[in-house]
């Protein structure tokens, strides 16, 4: 048996005079596999006013910005073209709009010109995402 266990996950540890066990083992791996995860990806804009990007979970939170790294611009940055969004909190444009919003399985996103631009489903950007679960 293993005679430490680690403080965050409380994995086990075990010293050369202890003995293994495989049900230690495989208490691990199942300790591993519950914890927070992550995927990214990329998608190209197709300026449709909203979109959802399916990711068959829903993420605990999304980090999105454009393939050169932009979340807001503009010389009065009124331009969103990402942001981290949480659940039931998205990432908004100055004039409280949602940019990137969890959804059921994914997140959504948007290409509008009205008030501050939400540019984060624009067609001509490539954007990049972080989604934890």
């Amino acid at each position: 048996m293993s005679s430490h266990k680690t403080e965050n996950y409380r994995l086990h540890i075990w010293e050369p005079e202890d003995n293994f066990l495989r049900e230690e083992f495989n208490g691990n791996f199942e300790a591993l596999d519950a914890s927070v995860r992550m995927v990214t990806g990329a998608y190209a804009g197709d300026g449709e006013a909203q979109r959802v990007i399916h990711l068959g979970l829903t993420p605990l939170a999304v980090l999105l910005v454009t393939q050169d790294g932009v979340i807001r611009s503009g010389s009065n940055t009124s331009y969103t073209y990402g942001g981290l969004a949480l659940p039931q909190r998205p990432a908004r444009t100055p004039d409280n709009k949602p940019a990137v919003e969890i959804v059921e399985n994914g997140f959504r996103v948007g290409s509008r010109l009205q008030g501050n631009y939400i540019w984060t489903n624009w067609g001509a950007d490539t954007y990049h995402y972080i989604a934890f679960y």
